[in-house]
C-alpha cells in the first residue's frame, strides 16, 4: 500500500500522542488528577512595579518614584551582556532584570550613551514603535541574576579556616584581620595548635632574592605568590594588574594549566 508522507506524519503523531496519554505514562488518567483549589502563594521577588509609564500620544514619561534603575553588565557567564536592574526603593531589593538598551549585545541598534534615561524608558514602550526598534533583552540566566544577590549561601565576609584542611570548618573574620594576616603573615593558625609561620605578602615581595638558589629558573621570591581566580567576570583585569605589579608570573585562571 502506498502511503503519502502527510498521512504517515499524521498517523505517527496520533500514535505517539495515544501512547503518551494512555499506554506508557502513569498518572495521566482523570482518576489520578487532583483538583487545584487555588494557586500556591508566590514568595519570590515581585516584579509588578513598572519603571515608568509612557503616554502613547504625547510620549510624555512619568517615572515611578518607587523604582530605581541601574544599568550594568551581567556576569552570569562570559558574554558580559548589558543589563538593566530594577530596584524597589521601598525595600532595597532587586525586583527585575531586563536588557540594557545602551549595550550593543542586547539591543540592535543600541541607544547612544548620550541618550537620557527618560528617553530610554521610551525605548521599551510602544510610543512611536520604539519597543520594536530598541527592544533590549537578556537570556533567562541573566533575568534570574538577582537570585545571586539574595542567595542565602552567598559569601559576604572573609572566612578563616578553623579546622584541619578539608574539614570545611570556617569562621567569619573582619576585613581588617584579613588584610593584617595576609600582608604580615605569622603564626596565623596558632589557635589550632599549628605553629607554622606563614609568610605574608610583605615577606614574599622580593624581586632580588631567589626562591631557590639551586634552581634559579624558578625566579625571584616574588614568584612565590600564586594567584588562582575562578573566572574572568570582571576580576581578570584587577588580578593581572595586581600580580604584575607584585612581580609574580604565577597567575592562573580556572581553565589554565
Amino acid at each position: 500500500m502506498n502511503l503519502k508522507r502527510r498521512t504517515f506524519l499524521k498517523l505517527s503523531a496520533f500514535t505517539a500522542g495515544a501512547s503518551a496519554l494512555g499506554l506508557g505514562i502513569t498518572g495521566c488518567s482523570k482518576a489520578d488528577q487532583q483538583p487545584v483549589s487555588q494557586f500556591p502563594e508566590y514568595t519570590g521577588a515581585s516584579n509588578r512595579l513598572v519603571e515608568a509609564t509612557v503616554d502613547l500620544e504625547s510620549g510624555k514619561v512619568k517615572p515611578n518614584s518607587d523604582v530605581m534603575i541601574r544599568h550594568s553588565v551581567c556576569m552570569a557567564c562570559y558574554n558580559n551582556c548589558g543589563n538593566r536592574v530594577k530596584v524597589d526603593k521601598t525595600t532595597g531589593k532587586i525586583i527585575g532584570i531586563t536588557g540594557n538598551p545602551y549595550h550593543p549585545v542586547c539591543s540592535q541598534p543600541a541607544l547612544d550613551y548620550e541618550t537620557t534615561v527618560d528617553e530610554s524608558f521610551k525605548s521599551f514602550s510602544m510610543f512611536d514603535y520604539n519597543g520594536h526598534t530598541h527592544r533590549a533583552t537578556v537570556c533567562a540566566k541573566g533575568n534570574s541574576g538577582f537570585e545571586v544577590v539574595d542567595d542565602p549561601l552567598r559569601i559576604t565576609t572573609p572566612l578563616k579556616r578553623t579546622g584541619e584542611r578539608g574539614s570545611g570548618k570556617w569562621k567569619p573574620i573582619s576585613w581588617e584581620q584579613l588584610m593584617e594576616e595576609t600582608v604580615e603573615g605569622g603564626q596565623i593558625f596558632k589557635e589550632l595548635g599549628d605553629d607554622t609561620k606563614v609568610e605574608g605578602f610583605r615577606q614574599v615581595f622580593d624581586h632580588k632574592a631567589l626562591i631557590n638558589p639551586e634552581a634559579p629558573e624558578m625566579g625571584p621570591k616574588s614568584n612565590g605568590l600564586s594567584w588562582f581566580y575562578g573566572g574572568s567576570y570582571g576580576r581578570r583585569e584587577f588580578t593581572l594588574r595586581f600580580t604584575g605589579a607584585f612581580g609574580t608570573v604565577n597567575t592562573y585562571v580556572h581553565s589554565g594549566t
